[in-house]
Order: C-alpha cells, then sequence, then structure tokens
C-alpha cells in the first residue's frame, strides 16, 4: 500500500510549491513575487492552482498580507524538508554532470581543418570535454554523455541536430593523372577508378550533367567507408576523388592533387552538431554547441 501511495501523482508542480513556499516565508503575494523574479499575480495564480489542486484553503488574505491557515501551516511544515532534500539532489546531480567529462566524436579531417588549435583544445580541457577523433559512430544513446560531428546525418527522435557545415566537391587526382585526363571523353572516364565514400555515391550523376557526357558509361567505384582514406588513395594516384572543401586544401596547396576541371558540386549532405535531447538542453551542451560553431565559421 505504501508503495502504491507514493507512486500515486498528487498533481502538483514545483512552481506551485515553490509559489507557496515564498508566501508561506515572507507573509506577502509581492514580496514572494520578488524574491522569485515573477510578477505578483503569478504568484496568486500558482497559489491559487495548488489550493483548487488540494481543494482546501492555505491561506487567509488579509488586505496586502497573507496568514497561513491552520491546514496551511500543517502543510507547509510537511513539505519544507522534502523541498530542500529535492533542490539539493537537483543540485548534486548537476554538480556531477558538470565534473563528467563530455566526449566530443569527430571525423579526422573536420578535426584536422577546425579543431586542433591550441585555444579550442585548452578549452576543451578546462571544460572536461574529450576530442575523440574517429570515423566511427559512437551510440549517443549510451551511458556517456556524447556531442558528435556528423556528415549526413538523418533527422532521428530525441536527437538534437544543428547543421554547421556545407561542403562543395570538386573534381581531383594526383597531380601524375590530371596530366594526361580526358575530362570530356567518357571513355576515358570509363577506364578511371572512382574512389567513393559512401555520402558522396549519387553526387557523381551531378558530375556527369554538369560535364555534359551523354555516352553511356560503366564507372568504376572503388568504395570507402572513411573519407579520409578515400582522401589519402587520390593523392598515391589510385583514382579520382570528389574532393570536399574545405578539407582537401591543404593537399592541393601541397602539390599532392590537382583538379580535373572547375567545375564545384554541392554536396547532397553537409556536417552537424548531434546530441541527445538532454544533454542540448544542458548549460555543457549549450557551452559546447556555441564554441564549435565559433571554431568552425571563425
Amino acid at each position: 500500500m505504501a508503495t502504491e501511495e507514493f507512486a500515486k501523482d498528487p498533481g502538483l508542480s514545483w512552481s506551485q510549491l515553490r509559489a507557496f513556499e515564498a508566501c508561506a516565508k515572507l507573509l506577502s503575494f509581492n514580496a514572494a513575487a520578488a524574491s522569485l523574479n515573477l510578477t505578483p499575480a503569478a504568484v496568486r495564480y500558482q497559489v491559487g492552482l495548488l489550493e483548487a489542486r488540494l481543494g482546501v484553503r492555505l491561506y487567509d488574505r488579509q488586505g496586502g498580507r497573507l496568514a497561513l491557515t491552520t491546514i496551511g501551516a500543517a502543510f507547509r511544515g510537511r513539505i519544507v524538508r522534502p523541498m530542500q532534500e529535492l533542490a539539493k539532489a537537483c543540485a548534486d546531480a548537476s554538480q556531477s554532470a558538470t565534473a563528467a567529462t563530455l566526449l566530443l566524436t569527430v571525423p579526422p579531417l573536420f578535426a584536422r581543418q577546425f579543431l586542433f588549435g591550441d585555444r579550442f583544445l585548452r578549452w576543451c580541457d578546462a571544460n572536461f570535454v574529450k576530442l575523440d577523433v574517429t570515423d566511427s559512430r559512437r551510440d549517443l544513446f549510451g551511458p556517456d554523455q556524447i556531442v558528435a560531428i556528423r556528415l549526413g546525418a538523418e533527422p532521428i527522435p530525441d536527437l538534437s541536430k544543428t547543421p554547421v557545415l556545407a561542403v562543395k566537391l570538386v573534381l581531383a587526382a594526383a597531380p601524375a593523372i590530371v596530366a594526361k585526363a580526358r575530362v570530356l571523353e567518357a571513355a576515358w572516364w570509363s577506364k578511371q577508378n572512382l574512389l567513393t565514400p559512401s555520402v558522396s555515391e549519387a553526387a557523381w550523376e551531378k558530375v556527369w550533367l554538369a560535364l555534359d557526357l551523354r555516352e553511356q558509361m560503366v564507372p568504376r567505384h572503388r568504395r570507402f567507408s572513411s573519407y579520409a582514406a578515400a582522401l589519402e588513395a587520390a593523392c598515391a594516384g589510385q583514382g579520382i576523388l570528389l574532393a570536399a572543401l574545405p578539407f582537401a586544401e591543404r593537399e592541393f596547396g601541397a602539390g599532392r592533387l590537382a583538379r580535373l576541371s572547375k567545375i564545384r558540386i554541392s554536396s547532397p549532405v553537409g556536417y552537424s552538431i548531434v546530441m541527445r535531447a538532454e544533454v542540448a538542453a544542458s548549460r555543457r551542451g549549450r557551452l559546447l554547441r556555441q564554441r564549435l560553431m565559433t571554431e568552425i565559421r571563425g
């Protein structure tokens, strides 16, 4: 029986109880409102809801002053300590969450482009954020608090998704391949290896349209689960890549890659910051999201 009574929802809210306690302590709607940073009307409304829910009058109104009724005084005596314990439990839980490490998982090329600066790494250390550079996708619904940078993240219930970077794709290959390229000939393309991460495969159709290649081709896709691996293969002369800007800029600058054409194609997918909804709503989640957007957008 005790368990059933405990489990029964009394239908009260923290706002109602907090307004009641402030009024009981200060014996004035105006003073209670000032202490809670609310309007007197809002405090009266919350107290009225509580009295209506309980079916009793908790205060006698005497002009601008309040006096607890006998039932009101007894009710206050029973709830003061539990309210204090609940507030302390919430504060302790928040403090524990603040001290726990927040895992930030980021694809290698994204981290290289935006997040390896000393300023950001020092910020992570000071705020208990651990940078995990990997192409693996972590389980965001596991026991750890995880924030992920993901390419092509699909909307998922209970996950917060914030788009942060659109990607442009350009045709690229090792300079030795580019020097002999015949990009307007379908026969030449049929002999090439297309280094294709899964997220960019659909973009090749846009390439054929942009190059106005109307002849029938049988592309030779060499598929990669990692864009970083496909980029290295392209630099090694193993085929042609739809290189993502800005991530391939270092390879172009170092002469490891060269462009096959001036065309630029908008990627069908972009990068987003993804985390559980409760992490996104927390102060640490908001701060990390703001910091990431600052680093990415300069």
